[in-house]
């Protein structure tokens, strides 16, 4: 930090001028609207329309590249993106022009650190929409260019290794979606992580069975509303997400249970409580049983995820029935094995999403850094009139 704070003493020792960005920038141009329909088929320049994702691609660009937008329409409206390349603004999205005052870069770091006081003058009813004139209204520190580079410099420098760290976290998850398939396939041992213990205990090849012939059945859930939940319950109620639509006094389902959505736009998705929990008729909880261990079951049901949304009826509300469950047919190794290849997943498992242990933990600390670094960056006293 040694070299911005020279920087500081050097160009602006007490403090920097606040501008509004109407100031800076004077006004904002209006996007043009493109519609999906009007699209190329073959397009390649991104098109911005009420959200950071591009809704398709155009021939040609109406905004430069390395610039700032602020979604101004929709459920994003408010939150800030920027664009490396050249780009078609759409008039759900506001490109702020750029300006000699300010580095378009430095002028994005500044907007992310403010996102919340765009976000908050979103008009909500209705369909919610930010005006331009709110936009304009935000006060920015204006510090030296040569300031604003060092800023910009340091903050890519943490925006970087992100996502390095990123890239990283998904690559292992790759990893380990290939191990888990290939810890799966019991019937190829060449190269099989456990393929002595295989030819050890099951010579003969590993036998494969339905879930209906382990489960026999699958008990269905019972509806708990969220109108009936107790006030201070603290066991989650599931129904038609892996998200608790909230919380009740008792539950009706053990810990260590495999839980399968059966309703909504969630149906088929496949999840595990290692707490006891209130199962709805909006999800499946798969009983125990005692030739699979509970959490080897939930690594094969994640692997077949897949299967059971492909049997989700679409018609009217998504839909899957508990016999297109009980029709996956799963290997059914000796329990030691299961509990090998519950041992290595878990494991990967702890690598890929555990939010206090490996890269997870390193992507959580480095967002706090930056982000203190920003804020503590983008603070300045201002210039005295």
């Amino acid at each position: 930090m040694s070299r911005i704070d020279e920087l500081i003493r050097e160009l602006c020792p007490e403090g920097v001028e606040h501008k509004t960005l109407g100031e800076v920038l004077e006004a904002i141009p209006r996007g043009r609207r493109l519609t999906k329909s009007k699209l190329p088929e073959f397009g390649s320049i991104p098109v911005f329309h009420g959200g950071l994702e591009p809704i398709g691609f155009n021939d040609e660009a109406n905004t430069p590249a390395m610039t700032v937008m602020v979604i101004n329409v929709g459920a994003s409206a408010g939150s800030v993106g920027w664009s490396e390349g050249p780009f078609w603004c759409s008039d759900g999205c506001f490109a702020l022009p750029h300006s000699t005052l300010v580095l378009s870069r430095y002028l994005y770091y500044v907007a992310l650190a403010n996102q919340r006081f765009f976000v908050g003058k979103v008009r909500k009813a209705g369909i919610p929409t930010l005006a331009a004139s709110s936009v304009l209204s935000l006060r920015i520190p204006v510090a030296p260019l040569p300031v604003q580079e060092e800023i910009v410099r340091i903050l890519d420098t943490f925006t970087e290794l992100e996502a390095e760290l990123e890239a990283e976290l998904e690559a292992r998850t790759t990893q380990y979606e290939e191990t888990r398939n290939r810890l799966m396939a019991f019937d190829v041992l060449e190269g099989h992580p456990l393929s002595g213990l295989i030819r050890e205990l099951c010579p003969e090849g590993v036998e494969h069975r339905t879930l209906g012939e382990l489960l026999r059945a699958i008990p269905r859930g019972r509806r708990l509303t969220k109108a009936k939940l107790p006030e201070g319950g603290s066991t989650p109620v599931f129904h038609g997400g892996l998200e608790p639509i909230g919380f009740t006094d008792n539950p009706n389902t053990p810990g260590m249970t495999v839980m399968v959505i059966n309703v909504g736009a969630s149906a088929g998705t496949v999840g595990c409580s290692e707490d006891p929990f209130w199962c709805s008729d909006g999800c499946f909880a798969l009983p125990h049983s005692t030739l699979i261990l509970s959490k080897y079951l939930y690594y094969c049901a994640l692997a077949n995820q897949r299967f059971f949304v492909g049997q989700v009826r679409k018609a009217g509300i998504p839909t899957l029935a508990a016999a297109s469950v009980l029709s996956l047919s799963i290997p059914v190794p000796p329990l030691e094995i299961q509990k090998e290849v519950v041992s290595i997943l878990d494991k990967l498992v702890a690598l890929v999403n555990d939010m206090s242990y490996g890269l997870p933990a390193e992507i959580v600390a480095r967002r706090k850094q930056y982000r203190y670094y920003r804020d503590k960056l983008l603070t300045f006293e201002e210039l005295a009139a």
